[in-house]
């Protein structure tokens, strides 16, 4: 089973992310040469290819500038969507209301655990997300930079 989730592809290119990777986008290039060297590799990137992707790898930025308060409020909306979904879901089909119980599991627990266990590993998880957007962003940041 792959992991790669494409973001463009032609026959000598694939441009694409690992599902679970967030920090990184990975362009696989065939019959181009390239140097290697010890912590050190270059592949030039033929122009055609380089201008079906270089719009298309964009970090994503969306939580660099929201507060704790407003993600907080994300967080319950979803929360909320999500133990009302189950609920539905349980009435359709008693115990274990299918999917419903687990969507959105990386996130906020199974959505038959209580309010607050949820909303707590939400904001968990968003605080992190958000702390490694910010980061992303200063590393952008500093290479858009003029050289002083």
């Amino acid at each position: 089973m792959s992991t790669k989730c494409t973001i463009a592809h032609g026959d000598s290119f694939h441009f694409y992310r690992e599902v679970m990777d967030d920090d990184h986008v990975c362009l696989e290039l065939k019959d181009v040469r390239f140097e290697a060297s010890l912590g050190r590799v270059m592949v030039p990137i033929p122009i055609h290819v380089w201008e079906a992707i270089r719009h298309l790898g964009g970090a994503e930025l969306d939580l660099v500038e929201r507060t704790d308060e407003e993600l907080l409020k994300v967080v319950e909306e979803n929360v909320d969507r999500r133990i009302e979904e189950y609920a539905a879901a349980e009435r359709e089909r008693p115990r274990g209301g299918g999917l419903a119980r687990v969507a959105g599991l990386l996130v906020y627990d199974t959505a038959d655990r209580p309010r607050e266990r949820q909303i707590e590993s939400g904001m968990a998880y968003f605080r992190k997300e958000r702390a490694r957007q910010r980061k992303l962003k200063a590393a952008i940041t500093a290479l858009s930079s003029p050289l002083a």
